[in-house]
């Protein structure tokens, strides 16, 4: 091999490896959210209602959702996510610790909802004021305390 070569090879190793440093800091961060106007990435009922595949958790069961007057989880899953499953478990027993609901939304039956709120992978789980706002996002599988935390600090706020 000449020296062409093993260059070439030591940029892609390093390049594949500087993002996987970069994923495994970054994946399953939750980022607080800043608004940047009245009406910038929020949902309503109607957009988390009929359309959602599941609701868990505190209140609603299986039917319509509306928004809890403090704090809604919201996770974006799909058919062939690895830990989407794991994810639901971890939003259900939170929003029950919590008191508020928790909704899975299909990213593949709700692709206009995904787009719009540029969902690129799954899971992605949102976390919604009692006014539909997005306050935090986390994309990949979140972690607990940080997620638990983001919940706390917003539902105690709006008690």
């Amino acid at each position: 091999m000449d020296l062409t070569g093993l260059l070439a090879a030591g940029g892609v190793l390093a390049a594949a490896s500087a993002f996987g440093i970069w994923r495994k800091r970054t994946d399953g961060t939750v980022r607080e959210l800043v608004p940047t106007g009245p009406d910038v990435d929020r949902l309503t009922p109607a957009d988390l209602g009929a359309d959602a595949s599941r609701s868990a958790g505190t209140g609603s069961g299986e039917g319509p959702v509306g928004l809890h007057p403090r704090a809604t989880l919201v996770q974006f899953s799909s058919k062939v996510c690895q830990y989407c499953g794991p994810t639901r478990r971890l939003l259900s027993e939170l929003a029950d610790r919590h008191a508020v609901p928790f909704v899975e939304v299909d990213a593949e039956e709700r692709l206009d909802l995904a787009r719009r709120l540029s969902v690129l992978r799954t899971p992605t789980v949102l976390l919604l004021d009692g006014d539909g706002r997005i306050t935090h996002r986390v994309s990949g599988p979140p972690r607990r305390a940080e997620l638990a935390a983001a919940i706390s600090r917003l539902t105690s706020d709006q008690a």
